[in-house]
């Protein structure tokens, strides 16, 4: 049994075992036969479905019902927890397009849900969210940049859940302004008076 981990859900490890004539994901076992060099047939649901695979190294590029996924295959002596938070903030490109804007910027706090950045590819439009409560640590791209399907287009590094709100909290409001800035206040009150 080996331990893959699937492209949409970075953080998720699946395991996998081959059998004869199918294999079994996570304890459901997918009836595939080889049709031709990388083609088979994979029975879904009990419906048959065209699957194109290609294996390059410990990475299968796998094309099913109109899905693309890369799969890896995840050696356990050399994953570690790091490694596996490392990759749960990146938000990779699905497919090539460009950047259409930055909705953040690095540093910022964001939580889960947050919109980060718009793409666009094949001329729709698509917002980028982040996967994780944390602060943007990576913005490789500029508005008008082209990107590649798997590039790297935000990553958000992990932080507690009471650091978004400490952070809220340092950012002053209108009210904070005026007590720590009377003659502002004084000011504002002064043009107000004259009119």
């Amino acid at each position: 049994m080996s331990i893959f981990q699937f492209s949409d859900t970075p953080t998720v490890r699946h395991q996998v075992q081959a059998l004869v004539g199918a294999i079994r994901v996570d304890g459901t076992d997918v009836r595939v036969h080889k049709t031709s060099p990388g083609c088979f047939m994979a029975t879904v649901d009990a419906c048959p479905e065209p699957l194109y695979a290609v294996a390059h190294g410990d990475v299968i590029h796998v094309h099913l019902k109109g899905r693309a996924w890369k799969i890896e295959r995840v050696d356990p002596t050399r994953s570690t927890a790091t490694a596996v938070a490392a990759g749960a903030g990146a938000s990779h490109a699905p497919m090539p397009g460009v950047v259409v804007s930055l909705l953040v910027s690095s540093g910022q706090c964001v939580r889960q849900g947050d919109a980060l950045l718009v793409i666009e590819s094949m001329k729709m439009q698509m917002t980028i969210s982040a996967s994780i409560n944390g602060e943007v640590a990576e913005l490789p791209l500029l508005v008008g940049q082209t990107f590649q399907r798997g590039d790297v287009l935000v990553r958000v590094q992990a932080m507690s859940e009471a650091a978004p709100l400490q952070a809220a909290q340092a950012i002053p409001s209108e009210a904070d302004n005026e007590v720590a800035n009377p003659d502002t206040r004084t000011s504002a009150r002064r043009e107000g008076s004259m009119t």
